[in-house]
């Protein structure tokens, strides 16, 4: 790997991070935001050297540590606060660094400020669960018995109400849609948006003048071309 983070030179100053949503603009604080795969984030940051050469890479933290003490690796959020979006997070090891091959640019300009902007790439590596009907982090809530099948829990990606033609997550709860009548009910308890993952990205100068940026990705924006089959609702 190129850059390793425990080798890297961070003089992190007061860190602005410019992302588009809606339509506006909001400041990274001490609290990672929400990412979602396939959204585009502009990023900035001051105090290169003016024209000095600065990349942007993207990493996975790992959420698996190994502890000394029980001699065995355990699961550990890798920030400091959180998750601050999810009750519950993907384990497991690292990624590697990762470039960006099309940043807006690739020199700061001659104030030093350096700019970038793309788009969280849609792919397992950041987001192990996948898309729908190939959801990699449902897990079973009861084992049930021999004869009737377990019982699910289905993680959905972030809800897209003006993404794809607002795509929803195809599962719904039967019970509450078919019974109680209430359809927004039945979709909410089969739509917990609360599997997470870590994600930082990396603005690193030639000179090693480097900013970090921290996210916690809830989810990633699906399209119909990702279904193999067409959509269909699943009740359960």
């Amino acid at each position: 790997m190129l850059i390793k983070e425990d080798k890297m030179k961070r003089v992190l100053f007061t860190t602005v991070l410019l992302v588009l949503l809606i339509g506006t603009f909001s400041t990274a604080l001490a609290q990672e935001p929400p990412a979602q795969l396939g959204e585009v984030w502009w990023f900035w940051g001051p105090n290169f050297l003016p024209g000095e050469r600065v990349d942007m890479y993207l990493y996975r933290p790992a959420t698996l540590v190994y502890d000394d003490v029980l001699d065995a690796w355990v699961s550990e959020w890798p920030f400091a606060g959180g998750p601050w979006w999810g009750t519950w997070w993907w384990t497991g090891g690292d990624s590697t660094m990762r470039r960006q091959s099309w940043p807006a640019w690739q020199y700061a300009d001659a104030y030093g400020a350096y700019y970038a902007e793309f788009m969280l790439p849609r792919d397992e590596v950041w987001y192990p669960c996948s898309y729908p009907y190939k959801w990699n982090c449902n897990y079973v809530v009861y084992p049930g018995d021999p004869v009737n099948p377990p019982v699910f829990e289905y993680h959905s990606p972030a809800y897209q109400g003006n993404f794809e033609l607002g795509l929803e997550w195809p599962h719904f709860d039967a019970w509450t849609a078919y019974v109680v009548g209430d359809w927004d009910a039945a979709l909410a308890m089969a739509n917990p948006m609360d599997t997470v993952s870590p994600l930082q990205a990396y603005m690193i100068g030639e000179t090693g003048y480097a900013y970090i940026f921290d996210f916690e990705v809830d989810g990633y924006f699906w399209k119909w071309s990702d279904l193999e089959d067409g959509f269909y609702w699943v009740g359960w």
